[in-house]
């Protein structure tokens, strides 16, 4: 078996008001995704997701990765990486960043194809399921009025969620003031964590983590600029919550040297931008081996959440997966039988490989090939 093409497909799906949530870059009014699709010549697709820039990504598949895996066996993935990373690609895109995020796509669609030439499911490939059935916490609570907040959280507890994700970084006393009435709405037993999206600094998060542990929170997600590890460090030394990041890390490198300089408590690669399937392997037996859970940080498309769900019933370090609920067309349309929750958990496909099909006619509704927008508020870039 021989790839003959490798292709990228970009989707855009605008979110109408009701739906929109205004994030640490604005108010996000569209999700854009990229697909990767490896084609053979036995006629066996496999197709990943990339969660990056659309355009750059299309570009070093083009130009970079698929001249390098045009004629190689699909099925050898490890020979594949060495040549388009270790002997190819770093030398045009760098060791981390978008580069690695088009490698993870097609790392995903590579384990898709050696799933259905095997005809198993990716999370037999993975060693076999640790779980039949993966908890979830809901992603979807932003910043508004704290009674508003909290009315929110109910209803995700209510539907069996088995926690709840609140969006911090933005205005610390704000911050507090929801993360208070949340906790208050839930009671002190439920799982209440904080995402603070890279949004503090090291003054304004030990204050945020005072305050956020006599709430009873579980976690302080990425507080500070992810590639500030002494200050991670100093903040999970002196501050009362455990410190979570990955979600903006490449390759296990990046991820170990967190570990070994104590400088987090949870890990969430995701699988469409850490390195794809294959490098989260390595990622999760160095978190065994340093003792620190996983939970993996899902954010994009279907096919993304395939992967993620896989994974989490595969890898036994991985605790909880985070699902993101707010409105997403390229999560609930993208997929011929999209995922549904059932008590709080989502459980693997039991077709080969990563089990999903897409839907044509959401593929080409989608279908998007204009600039991407990059938009940046520089009065949200730091909390005060």
């Amino acid at each position: 078996m021989k790839i003959t093409d490798v292709k990228t497909i970009r989707l855009r799906a605008t979110i109408p008001t009701e739906g929109q949530v205004f994030s640490r870059s604005g108010v996000r009014n569209s999700r854009s995704t990229t697909l990767v699709q490896v084609e053979t010549d036995e006629g066996i697709t496999g197709v990943g997701s990339c969660s990056g820039n659309g355009e750059l990504i299309e570009v070093i598949v083009a130009r970079v990765l698929k001249p390098l895996l045009i004629g190689t066996d699909p099925t050898q993935i490890d020979e594949i990486w060495d040549r388009a990373y270790v002997r190819g690609g770093h030398k045009e895109f760098g060791t981390r960043g978008v580069g690695v995020v088009a490698l993870s796509g097609i790392d995903v669609a590579l384990w898709d194809i050696l799933g259905k030439v095997r005809g198993v499911p990716l999370y037999q490939l993975l060693g076999g399921k640790c779980r039949d059935k993966v908890p979830v916490y809901a992603t979807a609570l932003y910043p508004e009025e704290p009674s508003k907040v909290a009315k929110r959280a109910r209803g995700f507890a209510e539907q069996g969620f088995h926690g709840v994700k609140i969006k911090v970084g933005f205005d610390l006393d704000q911050d507090i003031r929801i993360v208070r009435a949340v906790r208050r709405e839930l009671g002190k037993d439920f799982i209440v964590m904080t995402d603070a999206n890279q949004g503090y600094t090291l003054a304004v998060g030990l204050d945020a983590a005072a305050a956020f542990a006599d709430c009873g929170v579980f976690w302080l997600e990425e507080p500070l600029f992810v590639e500030d590890i002494a200050g991670h460090a100093e903040l999970r030394e002196r501050g009362k919550v455990p410190i979570a990041v990955g979600e903006n890390l490449n390759m296990g490198y990046a991820f170990e040297n967190f570990m070994v300089r104590g400088a987090v408590d949870y890990l969430q690669p995701d699988v469409a931008r850490a390195g794809g399937i294959t490098e989260i392997r390595k990622i999760a037996a160095t978190a065994a081996a340093h003792g620190v859970p996983i939970s993996f940080h899902t954010w994009g498309d279907g096919v993304a959440l395939a992967a993620s769900v896989h994974l989490s019933a595969a890898i036994y370090e991985c605790i909880v997966m985070e699902l993101d609920y707010t409105h997403n067309p390229l999560r609930e349309e993208l997929l011929r039988e999209p995922f549904k929750l059932v008590n709080g958990c989502l459980c693997p496909p039991e077709k080969p490989g990563l089990g999903v099909e897409l839907n044509p006619e959401a593929l080409q509704r989608f279908a998007f090939s204009g600039s991407e927008e990059i938009t940046v508020r520089q009065d949200t870039l730091r909390a005060v």
